[in-house]
């Protein structure tokens, strides 16, 4: 069966068929999802020109902000110029080729630039530190980076002096961007791709390259959140994330009409995986409305563009509801489907969404890097369900999923323990890791592979799936075992708390005691003991006494405590950030 075959597939079959889960043989426990569509085996350049002949005079990639866009034709062309450049400078299959961008035109031909010629396709955070990239470049140890000299209020140009200091085996840098050149060691973007004729290339370098690799080579490395530990380096093949464009855009029933708008960064699996690449697969349009996430911006998109899609995290919701031009634009709003991920939900964010984004048929999308982004998913049509925390959804196609406890032994359905995913859509490695990426997998007496999630959740009898938080961030105290998300419920339930994350502090006696960060309402002016105490004596009539916070920390009202609870890009709180807070505070105070 063709690649295009299998896209259709999955727009007609897919929807026809029902997506009751199968149990995976001699494993009761364990869900396998549904075997329809077909998967792709194809290599990202490939696909690329595929849909260029296709699509050709349909926009591919729309960039309002940039006022300029893409048709797949001019998408094609423009990306084999870049890599043809990047083969004329040395790149070859397997180098990385290091991006730090906004959500951006170039970077999205960089990709499929870097992809095409089988060069990995190496993301940077923008929101990383300077000491941060640098130590992520050193460990890279890329052939080309890739730097916009501007990322919303955020100037690169420091950071780009450092990165191109002299040294032996300096790698290309080159500086993205309309301003004027930092320093005489990087090539501006211009530059890169017109300072020198392709003449002297050798005439047969790119079709040597260009596709040739295999659907299982790696394409992309992105760092994982690092919302409990250190950051990995997740390295991601061609097959996981194409895969993953397809199964998601069937379970949306996209097609080559719709119009995603991809507000999320797509220097994140969620954005590059969601919005770009499911248009791409789809032969639909992806609008990216800004380089960094601004409200007014989404939302005047939203409506100029008649986009009809749109994925997000809660806060970005709430944000572009919240914001006093929403009314202008609403009323030209055509939204149909679109995914929320990334933190929890509430019935007042549903609500208002269905009201006034006229947006009644949302998908929760719930995954992680290393699984190419979204494993468990619900349906459009389960809107309702999301706002009681019902479930994450089911399992995706081709793809399996089990509950195991401490020891890796399997637990029947509707018990609580660590999620594990089986599938194409698991991730290849940690690159330089071979350590983490052992400990990472297990082998069950089957012979069948596993990717260890860290995820703590419950798997029911018809495989819906709930989560209840992270491996890690289980707080066990004096042998109990109590989870942040309970707690977190309820103070959140509490009106005079706006948000509250709950995480496990270490103690001298317990092991580790509970400690809650509180965000309160604006206009609560009690002083902090009274209500330190007042939460305390509610939760007393709702839980047991040992999950009762023994410290409370104030969000933006403290002294040591930040303004916001700290989240990553998608919308996940970095719940280490808030220990080391709550530790620091805990050994300031008393003065060791």
């Amino acid at each position: 069966m063709s690649q295009s075959s299998t896209i259709v597939e999955a727009q007609v079959l897919l929807l026809a068929q029902d997506r009751v889960l199968e149990p995976v043989k001699d494993q009761s426990s364990a869900f396998e999802g549904p075997s329809l569509p077909s998967l792709l085996d194809i290599h990202l350049g490939k696909l690329l020109e595929e849909q260029s002949l296709k699509y050709s005079e349909k926009k591919a990639v729309i960039s309002p902000w940039q006022q300029s866009s893409l048709t797949f034709k001019t998408l094609y062309n423009s990306t084999r110029d870049i890599a043809h450049r990047l083969l004329a400078y040395g790149v070859r299959p397997k180098d990385r080729v290091v991006v730090l961008a906004g959500n951006t035109l170039e970077y999205t031909e960089l990709f499929f630039a870097v992809g095409g010629i089988g060069a990995i396709f190496s993301i940077i955070n923008p929101t990383f530190t300077a000491d941060e990239v640098a130590n992520a470049v050193q460990f890279l140890d890329p052939a080309a980076i890739f730097i916009a000299d501007r990322i919303g209020y955020r100037n690169n140009k420091a950071l780009l002096n450092i990165l191109s200091k002299e040294r032996e085996n300096q790698p290309l840098v080159v500086q993205m961007g309309t301003a004027a050149k930092f320093n005489g060691n990087v090539a501006t973007w211009k530059e890169f791709l017109y300072g020198a004729s392709n003449s002297a290339i050798e005439p047969d370098l790119l079709q040597r390259y260009w596709g040739q690799g295999d659907a299982d080579d790696g394409l992309c490395i992105q760092f994982t959140s690092g919302t409990t530990g250190p950051r990995k380096a997740a390295l991601v093949t061609h097959r996981n994330l194409l895969n993953n464009a397809l199964l998601v855009g069937a379970r949306l029933s996209f097609t080559s009409d719709d119009t995603v708008l991809c507000c999320s960064p797509i220097f994140h699996c969620f954005g590059l995986v969601c919005g770009v690449l499911t248009a791409i697969v789809y032969g639909g349009s992806v609008v990216l409305p800004s380089d960094v996430f601004i409200a007014e911006s989404s939302i005047r998109a939203l409506a100029e563009q008649k986009c009809t899609v749109v994925h997000a995290v809660p806060t970005m919701f709430q944000a572009m509801l919240d914001h006093p031009q929403v009314r202008k634009y609403s009323p030209e709003f055509c939204l149909r489907t679109g995914i929320i991920a990334g933190s929890s939900l509430s019935r007042t964010l549903l609500s208002r969404l269905d009201i006034e984004f006229k947006l009644n048929g949302l998908a929760y999308g719930f995954g992680m890097t290393e699984c190419s982004c979204i494993h468990f998913m619900t349906d459009p049509s389960e809107t309702s369900l999301l706002s009681d925390h019902i479930s994450v959804g089911t399992v995706m196609p081709h793809t399996a999923a089990k509950v195991v406890d401490s020891e890796l032994r399997d637990l029947p359905p509707g018990s609580s323990g660590e999620l594990l995913i089986s599938g194409y859509l698991v991730f290849k490695e940690y690159f330089k890791n071979p350590e983490k990426t052992a400990e990472s997998f297990h082998k069950d007496s089957e012979g069948r592979v596993w990717l260890r999630t860290g995820d703590l959740v419950t798997l029911s009898t018809t495989g819906r799936c709930t989560v209840i938080g992270r491996v890690k961030d289980m707080i066990k105290r004096g042998g109990e075992n109590i989870f942040p998300s309970d707690i977190e419920k309820l103070l959140e339930s509490d009106p005079s708390i706006a948000a509250a994350a709950v995480v496990g502090i270490p103690d001298p006696d317990w092991g580790e005691v509970v400690g809650a960060f509180v965000k309160s309402i604006p206009g609560v002016k009690s002083d902090f003991e009274v209500r330190r105490k007042r939460i305390k004596l509610q939760l007393r009539t709702q839980i047991a006494p040992h999950k009762i916070p023994e410290h409370f920390f104030w969000i933006g009202e403290q002294e040591g405590v930040p303004g916001e609870i700290p989240i990553n890009a998608t919308g996940k709180i970095v719940k280490k950030d808030l220990r080391d807070i709550a530790s620091h505070l805990l050994r300031k105070s008393s003065g060791s």
